[in-house]
């Protein structure tokens, strides 16, 4: 004979499936993605347990990377790239073309609030280089900028070779060409003397050191 349900298991069955159009964050993978303007069109990865289905495609999310004061961090963003997806608790449209932002208690949590943020990945592509214990920007087997206590070092960490500090390197050459320019040497009775150019500005301009 078949059971007939409770009504407390007809409301849970009812709570259940009214959660199922409730989001909070789930992990998606990129499929179009536009650096001028930092939107990206994402798959959610998560099927619905019963149903078995794909979640739609969810089109313009912005990326979100580092950012105050007028300062960032960006990456580049690629087609593949895996991305952790967080659902505001309501649409943020109006946020993001600058209005005045309402919550709409029909529709809270729902996948119109989606906004993403790079850097999850699964186990098996794990950072190769994540350093223990110094700061890096970088490639993954790549070139490198390591921080570490003492020093900033460019390319990796077993970077070791100091860099020239332009003024001193400057000052040296001068006095190279001075000693030059006032060395007088004679030849066949005629005194001459050695004339070597100034010496241009040897200095990065985007680049400094210490």
């Amino acid at each position: 004979m078949k059971q007939i349900p409770t009504l407390a298991q007809l409301i849970k069955q009812a709570i259940n499936n009214q959660l199922l159009d409730v989001h909070t964050a789930l992990i998606g993978r990129i499929e179009k993605y536009d650096a001028s303007s930092q939107l990206a069109d994402i798959q959610p990865l998560a099927k619905h347990a019963s149903e078995q289905e794909n979640l739609p495609l969810l089109v313009d999310v912005p990326i979100l990377f580092p950012r105050a004061g007028g300062f960032f961090i960006s990456l580049p963003i690629q087609v593949g790239d895996f991305i952790q997806i967080i659902f505001n608790e309501s649409n943020i449209d109006d946020f993001l073309t600058e209005s005045v932002s309402t919550i709409n208690p029909t529709s809270r949590f729902s996948l119109q609030g989606a906004i993403a943020i790079p850097g999850i990945y699964p186990f098996s592509k794990a950072i190769h280089e994540a350093h223990k214990v110094n700061l890096v920007i970088g490639k993954d087997n790549g070139p490198q900028v390591h921080i570490d206590d003492e020093k900033i070092r460019l390319g990796s960490e077993k970077a070791d070779k100091a860099l020239a500090i332009a003024s001193s390197v400057k000052n040296e050459l001068e006095k190279i060409r001075s000693a030059f320019q006032t060395h007088v040497h004679t030849y066949h009775s005629t005194p001459t003397t050695t004339q070597i150019i100034p010496i241009g500005n040897l200095g990065t301009t985007k680049v400094m050191a210490e």
